[in-house]
């Protein structure tokens, strides 16, 4: 709980939006008043950054980090008034069933964002037949109700489905998301009172009603695209623990059913279908079905990230993360990309951040922002053959070193060559002896 004494608990967003507030108040003239919402505005709305998880570009005002520790209160408290109605089920096979499902898929999110390995996974289920639904908030705070598993009469390889796509939402970061969204709508509703405002009681008067308007807007569902994403990296989470990924249509099949005998779903109400979600998640199951195969022939044990000890958790090396399946990375993993491109303003803007990623051992990230980038050039694919390396794909490897060699010799090719372009401090020409 944070208190009004204690400023340093206040996130700095929040303490810009204090100060914006009492800005305003103290501010006489309208002309300065339009001067500090701008410029307020701009120091507001400045945080966008790329997701590696998705690729796509979020708003970020808030980190993943502090979106965990302020889930953790809200939902210690939501908890706690559950087990105070004695609704929470502990010590049933079903408790125990779904904290099985949950740890399998734990074992693999950790592969994928190392730094979950740090954060407190934790898992209840909330006994109440009528409610449709599960959560992840930020940081693994999971929840799922008995009325999902019950009503839907729900297969373990479907639960999976489910969970996997809860943790798909905290893994992509869309819990800090939402939040920057939140941010952002209440520094806009500040600055359209104040321009619309004749003197301070217009300002409140303004700034209430836009306040009403921005929370209905921010508590909306989670959005189209968010889905899609966490249908994504659910269906492979499961896959990857060795849950039927075909379990992901009959699990939305049943949602169908369930929509039609009883109205709109809980489930639903937060978590809006995207177009073609069966049939988007049966063209995801194919790649995905090699996934399962393998996972289900080698049964590994996971670690029970949820009683286990802290200090007993797997390490999970930064650099070794694991990329969600693509057509892209597939090729990669090959040795077969291909860097057609030619947007060297584009390349320029990035060329710091791939030399930093290079020298931070960051393979995945390394390789995805290269063929994001799609930029023919010599260090291009020096960067790809020292992900590949780095990754394990020895193969792939040599082909990008030896691709990276003759594009060296070329002027429009090569780095040293090229005007404008930095070799950010690399010798390309060091792969002739393969190193």
């Amino acid at each position: 709980m944070i208190t009004s004494g204690d400023a340093t608990a206040i996130p700095a967003q929040w303490r810009q939006l204090i100060i914006f507030n009492q800005g305003l108040q103290l501010m006489k003239s309208r002309a300065a008043a339009y001067l500090f919402v701008l410029s307020t505005t701009l120091i507001g709305l400045s945080g966008c950054a790329t997701n590696t998880m998705t690729g796509r570009s979020q708003l970020t005002l808030i980190s993943d980090e502090s979106a965990s520790r302020q889930s953790v209160s809200y939902y210690n408290s939501m908890m706690g008034d559950f087990k105070k109605k004695e609704k929470l089920v502990t010590n049933s096979p079903l408790n125990a069933r779904v904290e099985s499902i949950t740890n399998r898929l734990i074992e693999e999110a950790v592969r994928y964002q190392p730094k979950s390995v740090t954060w407190n996974w934790q898992v209840n289920v909330i006994d109440d037949d009528k409610t449709i639904n599960a959560f992840c908030m930020p940081g693994g705070l999971m929840a799922i109700y008995t009325g999902l598993i019950n009503q839907l009469n729900a297969t373990d390889d479907e639960i999976a489905q489910v969970m996997g796509h809860e943790i798909g939402h905290a893994l992509a970061g869309h819990g800090a998301e939402k939040m920057s969204m939140q941010i952002a709508s209440n520094i806009a509703v500040l600055a359209i009172s104040a321009a619309a405002a004749k003197n301070s009681q217009d300002f409140n008067a303004n700034r209430g009603g836009l306040t009403f308007a921005a929370l209905a807007f921010v508590n909306m569902p989670n959005g189209r695209i968010t889905e899609t994403e966490a249908d994504r990296i659910g269906i492979e989470l499961a896959a990857r623990a060795g849950y039927d990924p075909g379990a992901a249509v009959t699990l939305w099949q049943k949602m169908a059913e369930a929509t039609k005998s009883k109205g709109r779903l809980d489930f639903l109400s937060t978590h809006p279908s995207p177009e073609r979600r069966q049939e988007n998640l049966m063209e995801l199951g194919k790649p995905m079905g090699p996934l399962y195969a393998a996972a289900t022939a080698t049964q590994r044990v996971p670690y029970d990230w949820l009683r286990g000890a802290y200090d007993g958790r797997p390490k999970v090396d930064p650099g070794m993360a694991q990329a969600f399946y693509s057509i892209s990375w597939d090729q990669f993993i090959k040795g077969e990309s291909e860097l057609k491109g030619a947007n060297l303003p584009a390349y320029l803007i990035k060329q710091g951040s791939l030399a930093e990623l290079y020298r931070s051992g960051s393979w995945r990230d390394l390789a995805s922002k290269v063929l994001d980038l799609d930029f023919e050039l010599d260090l291009s694919y020096f960067y790809l053959s020292k992900a590949a390396q780095g990754l394990g794909f020895g193969q792939a490897a040599e082909k990008y070193r030896q691709r990276a060699l003759d594009l060296s010799l070329s002027e429009k090719t090569s780095c040293a060559k090229k005007m404008m372009v930095s070799c950010s401090g690399v010798q390309v020409s060091d792969l002739r002896d393969g190193s």
